[in-house]
């Protein structure tokens, strides 16, 4: 998907809490802190990275994605200070469909953050990239990402069995898969 032809540059978004924007070399330090966390590892399909030169290679990964067009990746944001607390994009773009992933640093769970991000990246997903669907793949054990996807009219399509494995572990994991069409996208 070309998002130059769709977006004229890297979006920012301010929310009552957050801001997403592009990720900076300077969020290294605490991707690689939050992600240090099992508890934010845990469902998602990679440890996250265990250096900060790591870090830094997976930053520009991203940003390369961005401009390759296979992925969107916003930094989550603390308005305030601006320091980096999640990640939430939008990628595996076929045709006018996309997935939805995201990630938060515990300290945040529980304040409505992530709602506030899905809604966004949502509307940029509907509203400016043209997609007409957009899914999430959640593991068994994710109540809080299935609470968050039902708070916006996703719909449980199917469930996978040993669907995805872990790139680290080799653990594979039950899947259930959700999606919202844009016609039930509450604007």
């Amino acid at each position: 998907m070309g998002f130059a032809k769709k977006l004229k540059e890297f979006p920012v978004i301010e929310t009552q809490t957050i801001r997403l924007r592009k990720l900076r070399l300077e969020d290294a330090p605490a991707l690689l802190k939050y992600y240090s966390n099992e508890n934010v590892y845990r469902n998602l399909d990679w440890n996250g990275p265990e250096t900060l030169e790591r870090s830094y290679e997976v930053i520009k990964l991203w940003n390369k994605g961005y401009d390759a067009g296979w992925i969107i990746r916003f930094a989550i944001a603390d308005k305030v200070t601006d320091e980096i607390i999640g990640t939430i994009f939008l990628s595996e773009f076929e045709g006018k469909r996309a997935e939805i992933g995201y990630e938060l640093s515990e300290q945040y769970w529980r304040r409505g953050i992530m709602s506030e991000a899905v809604h966004e990246v949502l509307s940029i997903g509907f509203n400016h990239l043209g997609l007409v669907r957009i899914q999430a793949f959640v593991s068994n054990e994710y109540i809080a990402s299935k609470v968050l996807l039902k708070k916006f009219n996703f719909k449980e399509e199917g469930y996978l069995r040993k669907f995805e494995c872990h790139s680290v572990t080799g653990e594979c994991k039950d899947m259930w898969l959700y999606s919202l069409l844009n016609t039930e996208f509450q604007k």
